[in-house]
C-alpha cells in the first residue's frame, strides 16, 4: 500500500497534438435565451471557438475505456505491444463500468491516470489544455445549420419545431480547419501506477499513428470527425524542473523510438 499524499513525480511529459476536422464540429455552449442561435459553439474570451480541455479528457478516457472493455471483453488480460506487457487487471475503468470502488488497491487503470472522486478521491495525473484554432480567421470560421427537433422520449421528429446548431467549419480558407492542445502528463515512480503509466505511452503511440474518431456533438447528424494527431513531445525530470531546465524536445523522427523506450523502460522497472 502506497502512502497517499507522498507520491513520487519521476518526470513530466509534454505532448502536443492537432485535431484535424473533417466535419463541421459542434462542441456546444449549452442553449442561449438571447441569442439567435438556438445551439452555439463554446468560445474563448476573445470570442474565438475551442475544444475545451474538460471535452478532450472525457473524449478520452471513453476512448480507452470503450477499446480496453472490448479487449478484455475477448478473454484477455493482458495487451502485448512489441515486447512490452500491459496488465489490465483489476478493471479498466469505474466511471464507465459503473464500479462503486472501496477500496485504494482496487482503482481502476484508468482511475489511476484521469482521476477519481466518490469514496476514494485520487487527483488526475494527466491534464488537457484547451485546444486552439491554429488558423488567423480572416473568414468567418463558423456555419450555421437548422434541423429538425427530435422527441428524445419518442425519438420522431417533433411537428414544426426546428432548431439552429453552429458548428466550426472543417474547411476555412481552402485549407482543413486545424485545433492544437498539450496533453500534460506527470508519471509517478509507484510501483502502484506503474501499468497507468504503460497505458499513456500506449495512448501517445496511438496518437502518433492518428486517431480517426468522432468529437462533439450531433454526431449522427454529420458533425463532429476528426484526425487526432501528436505532433509533438518535450519531456523534464524532476531535477530538471527544480533547478528551473528546460524541458527536452524530442526529435520529430525519434518520436516512435522514444515511446516505445519509454515503454519498455516500465518493464525494465518491474525486473
Amino acid at each position: 500500500m502506497i502512502e497517499r499524499g507522498f507520491l513520487s513525480l519521476k518526470r513530466r511529459v509534454w505532448a502536443r497534438c492537432v485535431v484535424e476536422l473533417k466535419e463541421p464540429l459542434h462542441v456546444g455552449a449549452g442553449r442561449d435565451p438571447v441569442s439567435p442561435i438556438d445551439l452555439p459553439v463554446i468560445r474563448n474570451a476573445s470570442g474565438v471557438p475551442i475544444i475545451p480541455g474538460s471535452t478532450l479528457k472525457g473524449f478520452f478516457r471513453s476512448y480507452l475505456a470503450r477499446l480496453l472493455i472490448g479487449y478484455i471483453l475477448t478473454g484477455e488480460r493482458e495487451l502485448k505491444i512489441g515486447d512490452t506487457t500491459i496488465r489490465l487487471e483489476p478493471c479498466i475503468d469505474s466511471v464507465n463500468e459503473k464500479i462503486k470502488l472501496e477500496d485504494w488497491n482496487k482503482l481502476c487503470l484508468l482511475d489511476r491516470i484521469f482521476g477519481s472522486s466518490g469514496n476514494i478521491s485520487l487527483a488526475s495525473t494527466i491534464k488537457f489544455t484547451d485546444a486552439m484554432l491554429t488558423s488567423d480567421l480572416r473568414e468567418e470560421s463558423t456555419l450555421k445549420r437548422t434541423h429538425v427537433k427530435i422527441d428524445s422520449k419518442r425519438d420522431v421528429a417533433e411537428r414544426r419545431m426546428l432548431v439552429n446548431v453552429e458548428a466550426v467549419k472543417e474547411l476555412v480558407g481552402g485549407e482543413s480547419t486545424k485545433f492544437v492542445f498539450t496533453i500534460v502528463f506527470n508519471e509517478l515512480s509507484e510501483d502502484f501506477f506503474r501499468e497507468s503509466n504503460k497505458l499513456f505511452y500506449l495512448l501517445l503511440l496511438m496518437l502518433h499513428k492518428g486517431i480517426d474518431a468522432f468529437l462533439g456533438g450531433w454526431r449522427s447528424r454529420g458533425y463532429g470527425h476528426v484526425i487526432i494527431k501528436l505532433e509533438s513531445i518535450r519531456y523534464a525530470t524532476v531535477k530538471d524542473l527544480i533547478e528551473g531546465r528546460d524541458p527536452v524536445e524530442v526529435p520529430c523522427d525519434q518520436l516512435k523510438d522514444w515511446i516505445l523506450g519509454s515503454l519498455r523502460e516500465g518493464c525494465e522497472n518491474e525486473r
